[in-house]
């Protein structure tokens, strides 16, 4: 946004400030200027504007701000009252508001005889100098009001206003009804409804309340009498207003973020003044001034204590006092070292003492704030659920796999199949987004499937994904949360130039919720055969901690794998919230110097013996360098006896402070390997 030295002048008595040091004040103090243009009063600054400060958006609102910045008076003065002739301007117009939810106050003056002319020079100068085109003395007079003051106003040819049935013209602020048409100023025909608000005669739509005036009511080269209009509209309905029409004006730009209620009044005189001085004319005696309802001041407290805490640093409460003066609050003493201030009607940002402790602190300066480093801390771990999640996600991600988020919302018939897999039936929202989110997932599997037939369906087949997030449930007539991790593996796995791929299969799924067991230093879950329905018969399993089911895994049917358009995909579920709390993480090991050293245990054993079991056999009595455990591979056929299958599994010893020897490692070897031999129907290939 523009803004003319000379024009900020106009409102700081003395020299002109030094170009340079306004510019690096006003930047200190929130109004970031981004650049200059030319030298001099008729210098212009380029200033950022933030949407919370519309008071910033003219002339004297950021000349109230430099001053307090430069540490200069502010001089600022209502425009005088014009002269006024014998006419009544309540005989000459009604103003009537059907709406004063939506529009406060609307005031109107009168003026009579007038001849439309051009605007005075330092008029045309200034609007100039911030890039608009002069256009005539009625136009210039609004828009110089508006980037002078802020305050918005517009200019109807009285002669062209429907008139009631009291034979005055009439102005009526109220909601467009259905099917009504105004053609604005732009030429545009616009077709309106109840949640447009609007300015209307006694007949018809005549404006677009805050945004922009219509055609059939401008002012002409033939115009004699004109009504201006001062007015204080809900930011929420203009922004509305020109919203569902695609407009931007720059009324509706101020108006949207937040007029002073205040300054209809001071707006509606200075643009009479300018009018009557350009075009001359008689001024009806008084307003048409109507008040629909008043906008009360805001009263914030301000503890001294408190912004000594929040600040970390001393500002003198006399110093609090002389800033916030100089930002026109009022001040007053309600206890010692407790201010009540008074926030003036032009800063409608100001709503809490927080807000008020940021006006003293940008004008003091955040450079004066004390640097402190923050205390370590990490909210995650404050929350045990939180701190199941985020170790769930580094189990996971180390695991292989890759993170996917997706929406808790999911169609009704995506999330059928699995309305199993919760106790309880989903919950089904009554304001869905859309016809795909009406319902809420029964698993975070749901979002896996999405993103796996995204990916699919654009040639990438090979897929280990995962989510954290929440499934849902009805339970006594209310929804119930449970927090889950939930993969999903699709294609081959061992991608790699260094391993030979192979298909992605059960044993992938259950040794992906294995390690996450282990990530969380839990104790190895139990797999046991169960018939899910939505996962194929024979290769799906209950997850099974401390006796209790706390997930599932297996093969996805492969009817409901065709419908998601995918081959073979392998899910699993588990409920974070039987996991254990994680430590907080607080020192870092480091990975020893010394390699460590590999070795295969291959077992033919019962099917039903599952290979968790021979994990927790090779780790029973194992030595201190026992690392992990392993399932690597798992085969049946040829070469093994009926009901029986082949698993290898490798064994990984290490120590920290030293080399391994060969003769301890066959030594723990064969200690592993007699501790299999001694379950029921095992045979440990190599070893009697």
């Amino acid at each position: 946004m523009k803004f003319r030295l000379e024009w900020l002048g106009q409102y700081l008595p003395g020299e002109l400030p030094d170009l340079a040091t306004l510019r690096r004040r006003l930047t200190d103090v929130g109004f970031i200027v981004e650049g200059t243009e030319g030298e001099g009063p008729d210098a212009v600054l380029e200033v950022e504007l933030t949407a919370n400060r519309p008071d910033g958006m003219n002339h004297r609102g950021l000349a109230r701000e430099a001053a307090c910045a430069l540490g200069r008076a502010f001089r600022d003065a209502p425009a005088p009252a014009p002269a006024e002739g014998p006419v009544d301007a309540a005989s000459l117009a009604t103003v009537t508001i059907e709406v004063p939810e939506l529009c406060s106050r609307y005031s109107a003056r009168v003026v009579e005889g007038i001849r439309v002319r051009e605007a005075a020079p330092k008029v045309q100068e200034r609007l100039r100098g911030l890039g608009m085109n002069p256009i005539s003395a009625p136009v210039d007079a609004t828009n110089h009001v508006l980037w002078d003051i802020g305050q918005p106003t517009h200019a109807f040819d009285l002669d062209t206003l429907a008139k009631g049935a009291d034979g005055r013209p009439a102005i009526v602020v109220r909601r467009a009804r259905a099917g009504e048409r105004l053609v604005t100023l732009d030429g545009v025909e616009r077709t309106l409804s109840p949640e447009h608000l609007v300015i209307a005669d006694a007949e018809k739509p005549v404006a677009l309340a805050g945004v922009m005036g219509g055609l059939a009511t401008a002012i002409t080269p033939a115009t004699s009498r004109v009504l201006l209009e001062s007015a204080h509209f809900s930011a929420t309905a203009v922004r509305k207003t020109a919203r569902l029409l695609g407009m931007h004006t720059d009324a509706s730009h101020r108006f949207e973020r937040g007029t002073d209620p205040a300054t209809t009044v001071d707006g509606l005189d200075r643009v009479t003044a300018l009018l009557v001085a350009d075009c001359g004319g008689t001024v009806a005696k008084g307003l048409v001034d109507v008040v629909a309802r008043e906008v009360p001041r805001k009263k914030v407290t301000l503890r001294h204590a408190r912004l000594v805490s929040f600040l970390g640093m001393d500002v003198p409460k006399e110093r609090c006092v002389e800033i916030l003066s100089a930002l026109s609050f009022g001040i007053a003493e309600a206890a010692p070292a407790v201010l009540e201030v008074t926030v003036p009607s032009f800063r409608v940002d100001v709503e809490k003492e927080c807000d008020l402790i940021e006006e003293v602190i940008r004008v003091v300066g955040y450079g004066s704030l004390p640097e402190t480093l923050p205390h370590a801390f990490n909210p995650t771990w404050s929350e045990p659920i939180l701190a199941r999640e985020d170790r769930a996600r580094d189990v996971l991600a180390a695991a292989g796999f890759v993170e996917a988020c997706s929406y808790s919302f999911v169609s009704a018939e995506e999330n059928a199949p699995f309305a199993s897999a919760v106790a309880g039936a989903p919950p089904i929202l009554s304001n869905a987004l859309g016809e795909p989110f009406t319902t809420m997932r029964a698993t975070p599997v749901v979002g896996l499937l999405r993103a796996a037939r995204h990916n699919v369906r654009r040639g990438l087949h090979d897929l280990a994904l995962f989510e954290v997030g929440r499934s849902y449930a009805l339970a006594g007539g209310r929804p119930v949360e449970h927090r889950r991790a939930a993969v999903l593996l699709h294609g081959r796995r061992g991608v790699h130039w260094a391993a030979e791929a192979r298909p992605a299969d059960f044993y992938d799924g259950s040794g992906a919720v294995a390690a996450l067991f282990a990530g969380f230093g839990a104790e190895a879950p139990a797999f046991r055969p169960a018939a899910i329905p939505f996962l194929a018969q024979g290769r799906s399993a209950e997850v099974v901690a401390g006796g209790t089911v706390v997930g599932w895994v297996g093969v996805l049917a492969a009817p409901l794998a065709a419908e998601w358009d995918l081959g073979e995909a392998i899910v699993a579920d588990v409920d974070l919230e039987a996991l254990p709390v994680p430590p907080p993480p607080s020192s870092v090991e480091m990975p020893s110097r010394f390699p460590g050293s590999d070795i295969d245990l291959t077992v033919t054993h019962p099917v039903a013996l599952p290979w968790e079991t021979l994990v927790a056999t090779v780790r029973a009595g194992a030595p201190a360098e026992l690392l992990r455990v392993d399932a690597k591979y798992l085969w049946r056929g040829a070469g093994v006896p009926e009901g029986h299958v082949k698993t290898t599994l490798t064994v990984e010893f290490g120590a920290q402070e030293r080399s391994l020897e060969r003769d301890e490692i066959n030594r723990w070897r064969d200690e592993a390997a007699r501790r299999l031999l001694a379950l029921p129907g095992t045979a440990v290939d190599g070893i009697s």
